[in-house]
């Protein structure tokens, strides 16, 4: 596989920066339920990570394009140690709503930054390929923060110390690069009822992936620790979710590939259901079998955001690709800063492994409204399936699939007319 120099150091610096953002995230679920903060609490304090993360990708392009991916990364990393590190001056609770915000907004920044340079030195031949690579980085670098869990102390500074350490060191690759730095273009924009009338499985299938990711990285670990789990059963807890989530995502996109996508979604919500209802029965399990679970529930949870992504991509045509994405981020999005507040608030009420009935019930309504698109309309011709991670819209532009190519003319028998209802009328009919 072909990738730069300028490539590998921005994946080097990603991996390390998400070794560091994996540790923090979970470091802080045990030491808020370690402090007996409330469920419901709990919940929005770890949903400021993902408000945080969203605010980042609306508003700081401005910010890299006016500074250079350089110096924004530093400013990002920066950011992202003060973060870490405040976590050990303010005691848990209400007070760590916006270092996790803050935190969100660091990692935005970092994904941005890499992305949109990743996009300017890849080859168009090669983005599938560096996408692949990015991904594996991504995976790879949050699986090994969650095992480096048990090295510290359940209480202290060291692992906020650690997870500053990692930030700080994820810079050093960018900084000393002597490559020429790209420009990140501006993100075009689709109203999401737009994209609703267009591909409302997709859609909705973001928004339901996004609340599922949420709940694992914010509630397990709080779940967990309600449960007796030690630190080290809970690392490989969590590292069983994310290493899943990479392990799914190629034969399910594979799968999706020579069939109906949508019956591919309906497949992986019913199975995802079933986990749900599953953990339930495992909790007093030996750690092997609960290890096993979350290995096959994270491989089909995140595998459903790029199933939607290309799903919908399918559907929208070419010229609209780009924006539809960047919709279905903020749909995922949406999603993800919804999940730890509601399921913290089913765990306050009903237990901590109450989110797994919202998450099961989640999968329910996804697999209903699948299948009732099944049964009426015809499926549409599809593209290549591509593992795409929920980041930033920088992203998007890395996507082969993004490319349109050259403009057609009114009349081409491609062109998507603008009266043809939710579908291409020459792609597909109704039933």
């Amino acid at each position: 596989m072909r990738i730069g120099s300028v490539s590998l150091s921005l994946l080097l610096a990603t991996a390390i920066a998400l070794v560091g953002n994996g540790l923090l995230a979970t470091v802080v679920a045990i030491r808020l339920a370690d402090a007996g903060v409330a469920d419901s609490v709990s919940g929005w304090i770890l949903a400021g990570y993902f408000a945080g993360l969203t605010a980042g990708t609306l508003l700081l392009g401005p910010t890299v394009r006016r500074v250079g991916n350089i110096r924004a990364f530093t400013a990002f990393t920066a950011l992202g140690v003060a973060a870490a590190l405040a976590h050990g001056f303010i005691p848990p609770g209400w007070g760590w709503v916006p270092l996790r915000g803050l935190t969100g907004l660091s990692m935005a920044g970092i994904y941005m930054t890499v992305e949109s340079w990743l996009n300017a030195e890849a080859l168009p031949a090669h983005r599938g390929r560096v996408m692949a690579a990015y991904l594996v980085a991504l995976y790879l670098g949050n699986g090994l923060g969650q095992l480096l869990l048990p090295i510290w102390p359940e209480t202290g500074f060291e692992a906020f110390a650690f997870a500053a350490l990692a930030a700080s060191l994820a810079a050093i690759p960018v900084s000393l690069t002597r490559a020429a730095q790209p420009n990140l273009e501006r993100s075009e924009r689709l109203s999401a009822i737009e994209l609703l009338r267009m591909a409302p499985v997709g859609w909705w299938a973001a928004a339901v992936s996004g609340f599922v990711a949420g709940t694992i990285h914010s509630n397990v670990p709080l779940a967990s620790r309600a449960a007796g789990l030690s630190s080290t059963d809970l690392s490989q807890l969590m590292a069983g979710f994310v290493l899943g989530g990479l392990a799914g995502q190629w034969p399910i996109g594979l799968l999706s590939d020579r069939m109906d996508r949508r019956r591919v979604l309906l497949f992986v919500a019913v199975l995802l259901g079933i986990c749900c209802g599953a953990f339930f029965a495992v909790e007093a399990a030996d750690q092997g079998v609960r290890v096993a679970l979350a290995f096959v529930f994270g491989a089909l949870a995140f595998s459903i955001y790029p199933l939607a992504v290309a799903h919908t991509l399918d559907r929208v045509g070419d010229h609209r690709s780009l924006p539809a994405a960047g919709q279905m981020l903020l749909a995922s999005s949406v999603g993800a800063i919804a999940g730890p507040i509601v399921a913290a608030v089913a765990s306050t009420q009903f237990g901590p492994s109450a989110f797994y009935a919202v998450d099961g019930l989640l999968m329910a309504a996804l697999a209903l409204g699948v299948s009732v698109r099944l049964i009426r309309f015809a499926p549409v011709s599809q593209e290549h399936f591509l593992a795409v991670p929920r980041t930033t819209f920088a992203i998007n532009e890395l996507d082969p699939r993004m490319d349109p190519g050259p403009p057609k003319e009114l009349g081409d028998p491609d062109t998507v007319p603008t009266d043809t209802g939710p579908y291409p009328m020459e792609k597909t009919s109704r039933v």
